[in-house]
């Protein structure tokens, strides 16, 4: 196969019984066929394991697929890391075990990609499906125009720092260009905050105008715990990759989107009862010279460890 045509998709499960068949179902009949599969249980308790080796047993003449059993359950940035080095494709897919692939997906992002060979990764659009079935698309189609803009005009950067903008499961990357970045931030907690910024602050990056991938929004998923109460084990991950930023940007606007940024983690840490993670915020808000009526609350907030969590969670 030439692997300048290759994409690999890395799938990893972690307690994904319910949903790993369909992912690995999904990439068994992508449309692009110039794809193998690399799947890894990462030290599932429940019967992911043994799914995953029927699967692959009875379908290995369908793609080519390679699995890996860990275990006990390691870092997920560090097990992407571990299996991202290899990988020889020319692009490479992240794949939660819970979520999976519409057909024309790689097809679709591959072409953008080969249109425009620079960029580090291209995002999609993406179907959200809550626990009561309830599906919606993480886009209006009204902003496909708009982040077609954005990324024509490399704004991404400035972008992203002001707010979480792309679906990360959607992402296809360039996989030589997310190596040399050093992949993955392996002292944090979740990926996809820090890789796009890092990447974007340097490489142009493409938007695809299809919808790509449906993305599983349940009470397990990392996702739900970003604001969990007084525990969040994403906060401290945020913090640091808005300490990143501060050493990243290079312009007034990059650093009035970081502070925007960081009065919005602020407020959920202190909503969430994630005190120690507020106080991080604050010191950073503190450094960058932010002001206001705003910052001045929230300071107040922190002294007084105001704990209203229990409202939050019933207004989330």
């Amino acid at each position: 196969m030439n692997k300048t045509d290759q994409v690999t998709i890395i799938c990893i499960a972690f307690n994904h019984e319910r949903w790993i068949q369909k992912a690995l179902v999904s990439v068994a009949l992508q449309d692009y066929e110039h794809a193998e599969l690399i799947v890894v249980d990462n030290g599932s308790k429940d019967n992911t394991p043994a799914i995953i080796k029927e699967w692959v047993t009875n379908n290995s003449e369908r793609i080519p697929v390679r699995a890996i059993y860990k275990h006990e359950s390691i870092p997920y940035c560090q097990l992407f890391n571990e299996v991202l080095d290899q990988v020889q494709s020319q692009f490479v897919v992240d794949l939660s075990g819970d979520d999976f692939l519409y057909e024309n997906h790689l097809s679709a992002s591959i072409d953008r990609l080969k249109i425009f060979p620079a960029a580090a990764f291209v995002f999609s659009d993406a179907k959200i499906l809550d626990e009561n079935g309830i599906e919606n698309s993480f886009y209006n189609r009204d902003d496909y125009w708009k982040l077609k803009k954005l990324t024509l005009e490399n704004k991404m950067y400035e972008t992203l720092i002001r707010k979480s903008y792309i679906s990360a499961p959607t992402v296809v990357f360039n996989a030589e260009i997310l190596k040399k970045a050093g992949g993955y931030d392996a002292m944090l907690s979740y990926e996809d905050f820090d890789v796009q910024l890092r990447l974007a602050r340097d490489f142009p990056i493409i938007f695809s105008d299809h919808i790509g991938v449906l993305k599983r929004k349940h009470e397990n998923s990392l996702s739900a715990s970003q604001y969990q109460r007084y525990q969040s084990k994403m906060l401290p991950s945020t913090l640091r990759v808005c300490e990143k930023i501060r050493e990243m940007n290079r312009s007034p606007k990059e650093d009035e989107a970081l502070k925007i940024r960081l009065l919005f983690e602020l407020k959920h840490a202190l909503w969430s009862a994630n005190f120690e993670s507020a106080k991080g915020f604050a010191k950073l808000a503190a450094e960058m010279n932010v002001k206001g009526f705003e910052f001045s609350l929230y300071k107040l907030w922190i002294w007084a460890s105001l704990d209203i969590s229990w409202l939050y969670v019933k207004l989330t």
